[in-house]
């Protein structure tokens, strides 16, 4: 099958994740990532961190592909999830690189193809790990304030929800996808190798990364130091509260004693 020299190529978040053990594997024109063909002129690849990259499929099938076919094969599908699009031209006498939309290609061979898929596929899920890290910040910043006022937060429940959010999201990008490491295909293609540390460069995987981890650190030491805080105080309350009892007892004590007794 042979695709035409101009083309769009679409990643979206699909699902959770995809089990790949499930999708029968001898249907694949190519593996690691899986790349499937579709129709007379489109693939589609599949990564298990739940992305799909659509290579010259129309968005009407590939709504249909996604409801009808690959569904199946999700674990907590997602809608509405992130996506990124690329205008594909071929074009082997120029060099190979991304401009705006668009990305030069020199040739379309499949494991150009995979290497472009799994870079998006990368992205994607690096936009998804920033939306929700983003949607912490937001959390975070009010803590923040209060604790330039000396002021601690007034409930748990939001901290909680906030260092949970932080440590999930940082489960994920060890657990679903090393978004930094080489893909394993450089392996059996070295020559693609600088292919690739262009596309990485261009998507900036690396920078975006690293920026997450040190978003999710501030995120979780700020939340953390707010619930210490807030401990603090209901301790120091609690000791209050003692204290008082004490003081209560000591004054019916006396007054025993004294008015009574006499």
């Amino acid at each position: 099958m042979k695709l035409p020299e101009h083309f769009t190529v679409r990643a979206v978040l699909v699902a959770r994740r995809i089990l790949l053990r499930h999708v029968p594997a001898e249907t694949a024109t190519a593996l690691n990532p899986m790349l499937f063909s579709q129709g007379e002129q489109g693939y589609v690849a599949l990564f298990r961190y739940g992305v799909a990259v659509f290579f010259n499929i129309p968005p009407l099938e590939q709504r249909h592909l996604i409801d009808k076919t690959l569904r199946a094969y999700f674990d907590e599908p997602m809608e509405g999830g992130e996506e990124e699009s690329l205008q594909v031209a071929v074009a082997g006498d120029q060099e190979e690189r991304v401009q705006g939309e668009t990305i030069n290609l020199r040739d379309l061979s499949i494991p150009r193809l995979q290497i472009l898929a799994e870079v998006m596929a990368r992205s994607v899920l690096l936009a998804d790990y920033e939306a929700r890290i983003s949607r912490s910040f937001d959390m975070v910043e009010p803590l923040v304030a209060k604790l330039r006022r000396s002021r601690g937060p007034r409930t748990g429940g939001q901290l909680l929800q906030t260092i949970g959010t932080a440590l999930a999201t940082e489960h994920d990008m060890v657990g679903r996808a090393a978004v930094t490491e080489k893909p394993d295909l450089l392996w059996e293609h070295s020559e693609l190798e600088g292919f690739y540390l262009m596309l990485e460069n261009d998507f900036e995987l690396v920078e975006r990364d690293t920026a997450l981890v040190r978003k999710i650190n501030l995120v979780s030491r700020t939340a953390q130091t707010a619930l210490e805080l807030l401990h603090a105080r209901r301790s120091l309350r609690v000791e209050w509260y003692i204290v008082i009892l004490i003081v209560v007892e000591i004054f019916l004590t006396l007054f025993d004693l004294f008015v009574r007794g006499g």
